[in-house]
């Protein structure tokens, strides 16, 4: 994610600077002042460009300004890739600066490599960073990011003869990279060409034919990948490589939008579904809820529009009804497919930096091509959401926020993880860091602009029902991968974490909970804690709301303040009955794997569950 987050900065600077700059030209034009390098010429003069300081129509000084910004930001363009490349490597090694150097050196030597074999072959090749080289765009630089981080994560403790000894550990890096790098150039420069001509024969040539198909193809898929993380490997090549228009001093839909391409901005259906749509949704949701819980939901949908309205960040929203009602994900990626052709259709062309969201639009307004069109079919697109997600909610009869027998947020957080609300930083990185399962249970962690990644050893030692009470909006897993969506406090999140495990102690890892069987069930031994007189009685009606004792797999505590239940069928388990019985709150956490929060004398709760069970002679596994 580094290198998106550079592209803001450079789309303001080149947009800005390039809008005014491309305007003022266009005005003298019109009015006949035109120069050729530097030298007053007719208008109609091949490569001659309108003076405005000559017409008159801007001061030099301001005139010299705009241009600053638009040569400022237009490098960062063009250094994509290799801006790329040293993001990848940086992300595969935990930012580690040497991994950067050798992602550079790694690049300049493919390019000058392919540069070679390209000229010897006849092949036409493009200046980029000064070397005439193929044109791999952005997927050279991920190519060679990856080969870079890689061959750090293999290199960088390296032990060499002691006369090579200067060269041994992370100096070795940079210099396998550069030799790796020429294998990679070599390659790529046969493999390349058929590739780049495939690209320009194929996706180039739909898009110009049958952009409106293009576009909806684009915003369906983009949509549907979103929930893996793989949503940012489909936008680059539409980003950064395909060309709508045959330009020949750019490549990508948005390059060439920032190069002075309006009629690029083909993907400004985005705005209608950002900016209009999600929130429409959000407020469905808000109404859909249950009157006792409609102020706490309203709160989280209010937040999340907005985050998505202006911003153009989506998951907040997304994912708040993502795994609790997967229909209205897809009817979500239906209508987000649509705007696009809609747009297109309608002649509206608009282009962004970071995300299709009101600051983004308001920023590039002037660059595109009946921008208005979002605040006309915004609206239209605002009422569509609502009445679908309204309509399938009622239907289907939904479990949105709000709407489930018992929200998930209403457990509170007790005890160990009571402290995380308003604590400090430290304490909230250490419950984060205990309900990944603890330091010894952490491989990997990472963040993107909404979303914690984690890879852990251990899923099962993972309590997502903790991270939602932590404030979590969704929990995805892919196999031992952990994406944690906490929006976009998530890299604040991440380092703050690492901040606390670079010195934290044996307080990083859960507290020991001992588990012999009784029973063929799994059982904790009692901690000293709050004891409860009506501790049987209460065991007694939580095992039979379980759906009874032929329905347990294993009961053990969570925390301190929760019972960790796994059951036979989901469907017998009755949460009124819970609720009623005492149980501050049951939240399913995955599939027969349910919380229960009990407060202070959970383990005692489960040693009566465990003594009633071995009395009746119930042997579960």
């Amino acid at each position: 994610m580094l290198p998106v987050a550079v592209l803001p900065v450079a789309g303001i600077l080149l947009g800005v600077g390039g809008a005014f700059v491309g305007g003022l030209q266009q005005k003298a034009t019109e009015v006949g002042v035109c120069v050729l390098e530097g030298v007053r010429v007719a208008c109609a003069v091949p490569g001659a460009v309108g003076d405005p300081v000559a017409a008159g129509i801007v001061a030099r000084p301001v005139f010299v300004f705009l241009q600053v910004l638009q040569g400022s930001g237009d490098p960062i363009f063009g250094a994509l890739p290799l801006i790329f490349a040293i993001g990848v490597a940086l992300g595969l090694t935990r930012n580690d600066g040497v991994s950067a150097l050798a992602a550079t050196i790694g690049y300049l030597v493919m390019n000058g490599t392919m540069g070679v074999v390209a000229a010897a072959r006849g092949i036409e090749t493009a200046t980029i960073l000064g070397q005439a080289t193929l044109n791999t765009g952005v997927f050279g630089g991920i190519i060679i990011g990856i080969a870079a981080g890689l061959l750090f994560n293999r290199f960088f403790r390296i032990s060499l003869p002691a006369y090579l000894g200067f060269f041994a550990g992370k100096r070795f890096v940079p210099i396998v990279t550069g030799f790796a790098a020429i294998a990679v150039g070599l390659v790529l420069a046969f493999v390349w060409p058929p590739i780049g001509e495939l690209i320009d024969n194929g996706a180039n040539d739909l898009l110009r034919a049958n952009t409106s198909v293009a576009v909806t193809v684009y915003g369906v898929v983009e949509r549907a990948l979103l929930p893996f993380g793989l949503h940012h490997i489909w936008n680059a090549p539409f980003f950064y490589t395909l060309n709508v228009g045959g330009w020949q001093d750019c490549q990508g839909i948005l390059t060439c939008f920032f190069r002075g391409h309006p009629e690029s901005g083909v993907l400004g259906g985005g705005f209608l579904f950002k900016m209009f749509g999600l929130p429409g949704a959000g407020l469905a949701i808000w109404r859909a809820a249950r009157p006792e819980h409609r102020a706490r939901v309203g709160s989280i949908m209010v937040s999340a529009g907005l985050t998505s309205f202006l911003t153009g960040i989506t998951e907040p929203v997304e994912f708040s009804f993502l795994f609790v009602a997967p229909i209205l994900f897809v009817a979500h990626v239906i209508l987000a497919g649509l705007a696009f052709p809609l747009m297109y259709l309608a002649d509206g062309r608009l282009g962004y930096t970071f995300s299709q969201g009101a600051i983004d639009y308001g920023l590039f307004y002037a660059n595109g091509s009946r921008p208005w069109l979002v605040l006309l079919l915004g609206p239209v697109y605002f009422g569509l959401y609502y009445g679908v997600f309204t309509w399938l909610i009622r239907w289907r009869n939904l479990p949105t926020p709000g709407r489930e027998a018992r929200s998930d947020a209403d457990g509170d957080v007790d005890g160990e993880a009571g402290a995380v609300g308003g604590g400090p930083v430290a304490e909230h990185a250490r419950q984060l860091v205990l309900a990944f399962g603890g330091r010894s249970n952490i491989s990997d962690l990472d963040a993107c602009i909404t979303r914690l990644r984690v890879e852990v050893d251990d899923v099962s030692r993972v309590d997502q029902g903790r991270l939602r009470a932590l404030g979590a909006v969704g929990v995805l897993q892919i196999g031992s991968n952990l994406q944690v969506i906490f929006g976009t406090r998530s890299e604040g999140l991440k380092t703050d974490m690492e901040e606390y495990l670079r010195t934290a102690g044996d307080d990083a890892e859960p507290a020991p909970v001992r588990e012999p069987v009784t029973g063929g069930l799994r059982q904790s031994v009692p901690q000293p804690g709050q004891r409860d007189p009506r501790a049987p009685q209460r065991a007694r009606d939580w095992v039979a709301a379980l759906g009874g004792p032929g329905n347990l797999v294993s009961v053990d505590t969570a925390a301190t303040t929760r019972l960790r239940v796994v059951v036979r069928d989901d469907a017998v388990v009755d949460t009124e009955g819970l609720t009623v019985a005492g149980v501050s709150g049951a939240i399913r956490v995955g599939e027969r794997t349910w919380h229960l929060v009990v407060g202070l004398a959970a383990d005692q709760y489960a040693t009566e569950i465990h003594s009633r069970l071995a009395v009746a002679g119930d042997a579960v596994g």
